[in-house]
């Protein structure tokens, strides 16, 4: 209820409910849904720029790799010059102007001198201090250096050193400048959308190939096995056009969903308000028909008890049977009269007698005899199902019993060529449960929906207001009174009591 009247004062402002329930929402999940998208996109974007940081560590391994075996074929075919310098000067001659990768070949001693160059050397130059010469000797391996500038060419370089062994001994130590620019170059042709960054070990960039426009971009990164290197990847991103696009598209399909969603319940909305309003018509129409009720009912009963000794003593003067006939007609027309003020008094005013509390099951008992008799009269079996426990109800003992006599008589008019009848009484909860069943004709379920209706009736000489004085002395208790039937079938009336444990 707190909920519904909450909703009922946010839709008298049409403009907030419509932004709080169709546009903010609408804005936070598509804004969640885009930068969704954007996460998802930069994955994409990070697994292909790993991708191509692998490629092109994998491309500059193999490009070192191969060139380290070419070094170490050349140092094969110095190895059989037996130390002729001359030899060993002719082969490094030759093969500087086959190989655009190396920018120098040099031969030296263990001791780091350059005998042999194929640059042109102005003085001695000793290497014996370079790191990569000294591990070349002690490990009698090749190695490879870091980038450095060349004490021959003043050149930006890497520097290969191969030691030559005969018999165990290092009979010197065959040096290429390799060149990083053909590195580049090497990187440079395999480019696709991507832009390569090498840094070596003290992270200072040795190579950049490519180049990225967009200041948007995902890096990756990967590392050489061979040098201490370090392959960075960048992929352009097209983050803020995901961003967008994905927004506008989800924001056209919530806006839709989130409208359809608000009409909806205004719809259910109206749809509630219109029943409470209904309901609280029907409220004011049975007050408005009980007051009056009330008025008349007293009105008519001083003049009708009048009428009803006249019409006794007329028929006592009057030994006409003819007479007669017309005065029993006339008798019974002022006792129904007389019932149906009864029910109006009822109807007005069923709150002004005094509630006491009483066992269901004594009620019940007292009117026995007097259902017993009708169902007799119409051959209608009857079966009374007591509580097995007491059934303390507040109540007017009158009212109640003119209610299940009210229900009974329904039901035994709905059995004209017999049937059974059942009143049953259990404990349910805190409530006390009294159920009048027959197997009649039933009733459809637009007839039961005006079944508690004033004045509405399917009996040709009703009143059409037994129900609804049921419904009133039931509502008046704070119970509830309902009917379920099937055409045909059976008819069910349950009315709930609170208990009473005073």
């Amino acid at each position: 209820m707190a909920s519904l009247q909450f909703l009922t004062l946010l839709f008298k402002n049409k403009w907030l409910i419509y932004i709080l329930l169709t546009l903010v929402p609408s804005l936070a999940i598509s804004s969640y849904l885009a930068q969704h998208q954007v996460s998802v996109a930069e994955l994409e974007y990070k697994g292909k720029a790993q991708e191509y940081a692998n490629f092109h560590a994998m491309t500059i391994e193999h490009f070192l790799g191969e060139t380290v075996g070419r070094l170490e074929m050349l140092a094969t075919s110095i190895r059989v010059q037996n130390n002729n310098l001359n030899g060993v000067e002719k082969i490094l001659r030759e093969t500087m102007g086959k190989d655009p990768r190396f920018s120098g070949f040099y031969w030296a001693s263990t001791n780091g001198d350059l005998l042999i160059s194929t640059n042109k050397i102005n003085s001695t130059v000793n290497v014996s201090d370079r790191p990569y010469f000294q591990e070349a000797i002690q490990s009698e391996k090749t190695t490879i250096s870091e980038p450095h500038y060349g004490r021959v060419t003043g050149r930006y370089i890497i520097s290969i050193a191969s030691p030559i062994v005969e018999h165990g001994e290092i009979q010197g130590v065959l040096l290429a400048s390799l060149r990083i620019d053909e590195i580049e170059t090497a990187i440079q042709n395999l480019l696709k959308d991507e832009m390569i960054i090498v840094y070596d070990g003290n992270g200072k960039q040795l190579i950049k190939a490519g180049s990225i426009i967009k200041q948007d971009s995902v890096k990756s990164s990967m590392n050489v096995s061979q040098v201490p290197w370090t392959i960075s990847a960048f992929v352009a991103s097209d983050n803020e056009l995901i961003f967008w696009k994905t927004f506008f598209i989800s924001l056209a399909v919530i806006l839709t969903i989130t409208n359809i969603l608000f009409l909806l319940a205004k719809y259910v909305l109206l749809h509630q308000r219109l029943k409470k309003e209904k309901a609280q018509t029907e409220i004011q129409k049975l007050e408005l028909i009980g007051n009056l009720a009330a008025s008349t009912a007293h009105e008519i009963r001083n003049p009708l008890t009048g009428i009803k000794g006249l019409v006794k003593l007329l028929s006592e003067e009057n030994g006409d049977e003819k007479a007669q006939r017309y005065f029993n007609v006339i008798q019974t027309e002022i006792d129904r009269i007389n019932a149906i003020v009864s029910e109006l008094l009822v109807l007005g005013k069923p709150t002004a007698y005094t509630l006491r509390t009483y066992n269901a099951n004594d009620i019940i008992a007292e009117i026995v005899p007097i259902i017993h008799s009708e169902t007799n009269f119409m051959n209608v079996e009857l079966n009374i199902q007591y509580a097995e426990e007491d059934l303390p109800v507040s109540c007017v003992k009158d009212h109640l019993k003119q209610v299940i006599l009210n229900l009974t008589k329904n039901s035994i008019h709905a059995m004209p060529g017999g049937g059974k009848l059942t009143i049953q009484l259990e404990k349910e909860a805190d409530n006390c449960k009294i159920t009048v069943a027959d197997n009649g004709v039933g009733m459809q379920k637009d007839q039961i929906s005006q079944a508690f209706n004033p004045f509405y009736t399917l009996k040709k000489d009703g009143s059409g207001l037994g129900l609804t004085v049921c419904k009133r002395i039931i509502d008046s208790y704070g119970g509830d009174i309902s009917i379920k039937s099937m055409p045909n079938d059976r008819t069910e009336v349950e009315i709930t009591l609170p208990l009473s444990f005073e």
